[in-house]
């Protein structure tokens, strides 16, 4: 019989023996092993799609003209190709134009866009009736139809002033949409971009372009140089205010995910260690024996670690199944969010868990080093 199949035939026996012990290391194993796995899921999953998702709540940079500048359309997809090429996750993203438009010869703020971009972009904007889906269609802030009277499918004329006292042809829009945002666009008349260029040619000129992308602060400020370099005719400048809440709100939920997993390891480390501190009590007999045949403490002690090592793989890999399922239950019913488990969850866990267990055991190593064969099996 070689040394690794007697190895492993003591232990079996020692675990045989003393079925209810290993019961009780192993339980304490598989929930410590299930909440570490768990939480290892959702500091990398959830935090990520938590990111995702608000950045589907207005955008973290904008892009407009420089100095006396233009910026068309074209600069919008030159600076897309740009993003793309160098592997910027980019949300979304949406132009737009402002403009003044007459409505029974009163100036009218208008803001041009691509309402489907800008849908995208900010999906908190409250509309009643429906977003513009074709020419001609427009949205009416709240405080223009509280001022006006206009209502959902409500005809609309009205013209551009190209010049100083020369108005284009009258334009009858038709009224798609209420739309309340709590913002500026409340006092302002929505309408798209060709409709706009259409009453005033402007040779596809915007004023502004919205981004809604994947970084911190620090990837933000390099890829606003990046923009800025690609287009020498615009300024990038970072929304910091949402930057720095969105990097505070997810660095509380990692940092509070750490220190939960990290006392939790240490409860599971001293349950381990108590467990097998009373396993070396009750075989002090026949550790005293296999001193007194010859047998080293290092032996003994290898043979403690080693046993706890293989409770740790045994336990963690019941732990990180219940983990997965855990996580899973977690994301879905408290983040309302889809479980994206990889497949490194189980093999770290056991590996976690054997080194947990393991030092668990390694603590009883003072315990069987004075054990005094003379003493013990003499009864004393």
């Amino acid at each position: 019989m070689t040394r690794a199949r007697m190895y492993l035939r003591m232990i079996t026996r020692a675990f045989a023996r003393r079925i209810s012990r290993v019961i009780i290391a192993s339980l304490s194993i598989v929930v410590g092993a299930t909440t570490l796995s768990a939480l290892g899921i959702i500091t990398y999953t959830v935090p990520e799609q938590i990111a995702r998702e608000l950045r589907s709540y207005g955008a973290n940079l904008v892009v407009s003209p420089a100095g006396t500048a233009t910026v068309r359309l074209d600069d919008v997809a030159a600076i897309n190709d740009a993003l793309s090429e160098s592997g910027v996750q980019v949300v979304g993203h949406a132009p737009y134009r402002q403009d003044n438009l007459l409505y029974n010869q009163q100036p009218i703020p208008a803001m041009a866009t691509d309402f489907a971009l800008a849908a995208a972009m900010r999906p908190y904007w409250s509309i009643d009736g429906d977003l513009p889906a074709g020419p001609g269609e427009i949205l009416v802030g709240r405080d223009l139809e509280k001022r006006y009277g206009f209502g959902v499918g409500d005809d609309v004329v009205l013209v551009a002033q190209a010049e100083e006292g020369v108005d284009s042809e009258p334009v009858t829009m038709t009224v798609s949409g209420l739309l309340r945002t709590g913002g500026p666009e409340d006092a302002m008349l929505l309408l798209s971009l060709e409709d706009l260029d259409a009453m005033l040619p402007a040779d596809g000129r915007i004023d502004m372009i919205e981004y809604s992308l994947l970084a911190d602060e620090s990837g933000l400020e390099a890829i606003a140089q990046q923009i800025e370099t690609v287009d020498d005719a615009v300024n990038a400048q970072v929304i910091k205010r949402i930057t720095r809440s969105e990097s505070g709100v997810l660095l509380t939920l990692r940092s509070l995910i750490w220190i939960v997993s990290v006392v939790i390891g240490a409860l599971t480390l001293i349950s381990v260690a108590t467990t097998m501190n009373a396993v070396v009590g009750e075989r002090a007999t026949e550790l005293a024996l296999k001193k007194a045949l010859g047998a080293s403490s290092r032996q003994l002690v290898g043979e403690f670690i080693g046993e706890g090592v293989i409770l740790g793989l045994f336990g963690g890999f019941l732990g990180a199944l219940g983990g997965i399922a855990v996580g899973a239950l977690i994301t879905r019913e408290v983040f309302h969010l889809g479980l994206q488990a990889s497949a490194w969850v189980v093999p770290l866990t056991m590996v976690l868990a054997a080194l947990v267990s393991g030092a668990g055991s390694f603590l009883t190593v003072r315990r069987i080093i004075t054990i005094d064969p003379a003493l013990v099996l003499g009864g004393e």
